[in-house]
């Protein structure tokens, strides 16, 4: 029996010829008729108290339709953002206002909105609103809010600290650090990061007063997640917000939260009747989207006298910034508790938290989210070790890994790893890059007045995770003599490749082409279950999701099947788009039993699971300038079961670039007198460009998962986490034994280093 042979292209294939050339439909091009356009008035100070806010000119200039100040919000009884505490009880959760009504904490915050039928209007309005500040002191950094004295964020959390916790056994470090033969001891600061979206922040509302719902289109990276907000600011069932489907322009983790400027957007279209656009740009980016890290940690590492980690003890700080965005507290504690011995066999570890308030724009999960400080700290501590000892930093290593045997592992924090083989990783990573004939690299690099350093990381990481069950809904049915099969979730694609992913899951299930399966944009209403794409979560959770849905959808074709053929269901398979028996033979064609369409929803409970890699990096660093170049990049990598290996090179090399970024350019410089950000334009702030990357390689070494049913672990943030650490300890390799100076690795801090 033929086939259908599908003449169309792969959904993955034209979204992206789509994307490539410049047909994608991000929320500015969201087309609304009748429209008015949003300005924000933002507070130039990063403390001050508001005395008194005039409009009444701005409301008269011409086009202007209305003007939304904090007495609106106050009016309207919008309500706090939520905050997620799986931590426990004791965090302090501050008040956000929508638009500042009183007092201002950061630079940027916006006091005021402008309503007008163009956008030039509102924005020669928004001038014209005149407030008056009474400029108040701020404080900005770790060090400051934690001094004696510091000015005071927010009245009910006094010191700024709003959360302390601890994990662990104290006592038990603290004997292994008391009978140690040596210990080991670092102290790393991660500065803030600005996540540079090629997509800048913009919101397009409606307001629907028959069926009192809401209507928004936002660059988002989960519609339950926006809802969830929506309904605690506004005190309304998740129901009524409709969160509408297109293209995001990227999303890293600063865009799974609502920010107050959509929810602002949204009540503007509910007082003026009318929608409404704004199209944030790239300043009011680098002004108040979610800034990433902004962390301390102290770490100390115990080995005996045979170079066994015996403990390792961990203080974490981490800057949230003016307010506590719904995620950041959680992730800050939670993911780095998750991988809190990294990749090695350490029987006592002991963690203590602070989060912080300062006057600076709020922080929250960034590629990573507490992964790769956790990472950096071990990573960074092993290092120091082996130079201590004199060893090889692969043989320490090795020594203090988990043997591959030994999974599932339980770590002092309570987590449990799945699987991995991490002298595999190691001794692929070795091999492939060459390790062994660095001396002869290094040689020639001195002899052009430069010097070459190489850096290894081994680390582990947690992926997945989430609130409620993630559900997965497909339905197989004829279409102009085809079986196709139709995809929706609620885990929305920041460029994640989820149509070809999803796709490949459920065509191999189902007997289909890959051309046969389409993932439909999620209903505006969708009653689906599930998060949204972060924490390295999709495949895991939305990907099983439709495993599960796609196996249900095979039993009830083999089953019909049965019946036709007088046969067991079991003895039947689906493959090129036909049921067939053991024997090769063809029962009938899976459109012959599509006399009705087949619906099935999967549903998977939320779980988690390891990535791992080994990572090494060489660096070469110029003499007389301090200039450093990434010379050499090696990543291997255990994704579990890998669904889609273009689609997982690119993740793990975007990550890669990001990690580089962080270490040698990257940071959001914030002036500690004042409180204002000095990178408010991408003139200001360092980004990795494509020349400064040498081709690096990606090689796989995998063992399945068996915390969830395909096998898969999440490496969204797994280059990251693995280029953070490897060329971090490249840059000090170069600097042979000299003081790290402070992150990012600029080339007047290296020049310095070198000649210090």
């Amino acid at each position: 029996m033929d086939s259908i042979t599908f003449e169309r292209q792969p959904q993955a294939e034209t979204e992206r010829r789509r994307k490539l050339v410049g047909q994608g439909r991000y929320t500015a091009d969201e087309q609304f008729a009748g429209a008015a356009h949003a300005v924000f008035v933002r507070s130039p100070h990063a403390h001050a108290r508001i005395e008194a806010i005039d409009t009444s000119e701005a409301a008269g200039m011409a086009g202007v339709v209305r003007v939304l100040t904090g007495q609106d919000c106050l009016d309207a009884d919008l309500g706090n953002f939520p905050v997620i505490d799986r931590i426990g009880k004791d965090l302090i959760i501050p008040h956000r206002p929508v638009l500042a009504h009183d007092i201002v904490r950061h630079p940027g915050e916006a006091v005021a909105c402008v309503i007008a039928e163009t956008q030039t209007q509102a924005m020669d309005a928004a001038e014209a609103v005149r407030v008056d500040y009474a400029a108040l002191p701020a404080v900005v950094g770790i060090v400051e809010a934690l001094a004696d004295g510091a000015p005071t964020v927010h009245p009910a959390a006094p010191g700024n600290v709003v959360l302390r916790h601890q994990s662990g056994n104290a006592d038990a470090v603290a004997a292994a650090m008391r009978s140690a033969a040596l210990v080991v001891e670092t102290e790393i600061t991660f500065p803030r990061l600005a996540p540079v979206t090629l997509e800048p922040r913009a919101a397009a509302a409606r307001w629907d007063a028959a069926t009192a719902t809401y209507d928004i289109r936002a660059p988002h990276q989960g519609i339950n997640e926006m809802r969830r907000d929506f309904a605690a600011v506004f005190g309304l069932p998740g129901t009524r917000f409709r969160i509408l489907p297109g293209e995001v322009g990227g999303g890293f983790g600063p865009r799974n939260i609502a920010y107050p400027e959509y929810a602002a957007i949204l009540l503007a279209a509910r007082l003026t009747n009318r929608p409404v656009v704004w199209h944030g740009t790239r300043s009011e980016s680098f002004l108040t989207d979610i800034q990433g890290r902004g962390v301390r940690v102290r770490g100390r590492l115990a080995l005996d006298a045979a170079g066994n980690f015996t403990a390792l003890s961990m203080a974490y700080d981490a800057d949230l910034g003016a307010y506590i965005s719904p995620v950041a507290a959680f992730a800050a504690v939670n993911n780095p508790l998750q991988s809190l011995t990294g990749c090695y066999a350490i029987p006592a570890a002991h963690a203590v938290f602070r989060m912080l308030l300062t006057h600076a724009v709020p922080t929250g999960p960034y590629r990573g989210a507490g992964r790769p400080e956790m990472a950096l700290l071990v990573e960074r501590l092993v290092d120091k070790a082996r130079q201590r000892l004199a060893l090889d930093p692969f043989l320490l290593r090795e020594r203090n890994a988990i043997p591959p045997g030994a999974f599932p592992w339980t770590l002092p924090s309570g987590a449990r790893y799945d699987s991995g083989d991490f002298p595999r990783l190691m001794r692929t990573a070795r091999a492939a890059s060459d390790w062994d004939n660095f001396e002869t690299r290094r040689a020639a690099a001195a002899a052009q007045g430069a010097v070459l350093g190489r850096g290894t990381a081994l680390f582990i990481e947690v992926s997945g995770g989430g609130g409620a069950p993630d559900e997965a809904s497909l339905t197989l049915s004829a279409v102009d003599d085809r079986a196709v099969l139709l995809v929706e979730t609620v885990t929305a694609s920041t460029g994640q490749s989820h149509a070809r992913t999803f796709a490949n899951i459920a065509s191999a299930r189902l007997g289909l082409p890959e051309a046969a399966v389409e993932l439909l944009a999620s209903d505006p209403g969708t009653a689906l279950s599930g998060a949204g794409s972060y924490a390295s979560r999709s495949t895991i959770a939305a990907g099983s999701a439709v495993a599960r849905a796609a196996d249900a959808i095979a039993d009830r074709l083999l089953s019909m099947a049965g019946l036709r053929a007088n046969c067991a269901p079991d003895d039947l398979h689906l493959a090129d788009e036909c049921v067939l028996r053991v024997d090769g033979s063809a029962v009938c064609r899976l459109i012959d039993l599509l006399t009705e369409p087949l619906t099935e929803i999967g549903k998977v409970a939320p779980s988690n699971a390891f990535a791992s890699g080994c990572h090494v990096a060489e660096v070469v660093i110029d003499r007389d300038t301090g200039v450093a170049v990434l010379t050499r990049y090696l990543a291997v990598d255990d994704a579990g079961v890998t669904i889609d290996p273009q689609a997982a090179q690119a993740q793990i090399q975007g990550g890669i670039a990001q990690g580089v970024g962080e270490v040698l350019g990257e940071e959001a410089v914030i002036d500690p007198a004042s409180g204002q950000p000095f990178a408010a334009s991408l003139m200001d702030y360092a980004l990795p460009r494509a020349n400064d990357f040498p081709d690096y390689r990606v090689l796989e070494c995998n063992t399945p998962s068996p915390f969830n049913p395909l096998g898969v672990k999440g490496i969204g943030e797994a280059g990251t986490t693995g280029a953070l650490c490897a060329v971090t300890n490249a840059v000090a390799d170069a600097l042979g034994g000299r003081d790290l100076p402070a992150m990012p690795f600029t080339a007047q801090r290296l020049w310095r280093a070198m000649v210090g």
